[in-house]
């Protein structure tokens, strides 16, 4: 559980530095607003665990996705 949680830290601190370097340095706000964001989700996903494994594996897929997509993203640019 302790480096699950380590995980998903590291995962929100990436979103955060995505979102203040990159993309809000680039103007792209709607890639800055969103890895800003992206973070609270991670987190309820994690912190819901406890309740169902479902809201667990929401937080993680969506948090996944983000990431894939933010880093397609950087990859076109």
């Amino acid at each position: 559980m302790l480096s699950g949680m380590v995980g998903y830290l590291a995962l929100c601190a990436a979103f955060l530095v995505l979102a203040a370097r990159h993309f809000a340095a680039g103007r792209h706000r709607g890639w800055a607003l969103g890895s800003g964001l992206m973070p609270l989700g991670v987190l309820a996903g994690f912190a819901g665990s406890s309740v169902t494994v479902l809201v667990f594996t929401t937080g993680a897929g969506l948090g996944l996705r983000w990431l894939s997509a933010a880093i397609a993203r950087l990859i076109k640019a």
